[in-house]
């Protein structure tokens, strides 16, 4: 295991808003976020001997944060989260209470948005967003064809955006 130099490890950190972006791209929450760009860090620093094209370091550190984040994702899939894990505690909340008040309220109005959505609709939308299944599965799983299963979440996607924004 070789460390990089000062020159590639200042490189390297230069690059930490795009490795960061990714992250939370994949995650779409901030904590898992900063967690999986420090993961793609340490990946990149122990392997930094392994870069054999000085030229293409972003691309070299951008490839490890995507694959930080798949496996991530694979093993979320694997190991479902608990919502009531994800949903912030306000009482440990860090935040000042105006921000801890705004997030309480999105979730409420997203829990709302999703509970209002046709019967239909919701099913496929909560299995594919919470469960994480994919088309093909879903079509399994409900006995549909991979067309109506894509229709019904692309309706549910539209009227849960459409509930977000009016309020």
């Amino acid at each position: 295991m070789t460390a990089p130099d000062d020159g590639r490890f200042r490189e390297l950190i230069g690059y930490k808003e795009d490795v960061f972006r990714i992250c939370l791209g994949f995650s779409r929450n901030f904590a898992d976020a900063e967690d999986l760009c420090q993961d793609a860090f340490l990946k990149a620093f122990a392997r930094a001997g392994d870069l054999r094209q000085p030229g293409s370091l972003r691309i070299w550190l951008l490839r490890i944060a995507r694959t930080t984040c798949l496996d991530h994702s694979r093993r979320m899939r694997r190991n479902p989260v608990d919502l009531a894990d994800v949903v912030p505690d306000t009482a440990a909340d860090p935040r000042t209470p105006e921000i801890a008040s705004e997030v309480n309220e999105s979730l409420r109005r997203l829990k709302d948005a999703v509970q209002s959505l046709p019967k239909k609709q919701r099913e496929v939308f909560v299995l594919r967003e919470y469960g994480g299944l994919s088309y093909e599965d879903l079509a399994r799983v409900l006995k549909l064809r991979p067309g109506t299963v894509m229709s019904r979440l692309s309706r549910a996607r539209r009227a849960i955006a459409a509930a977000m924004k009016e309020e």
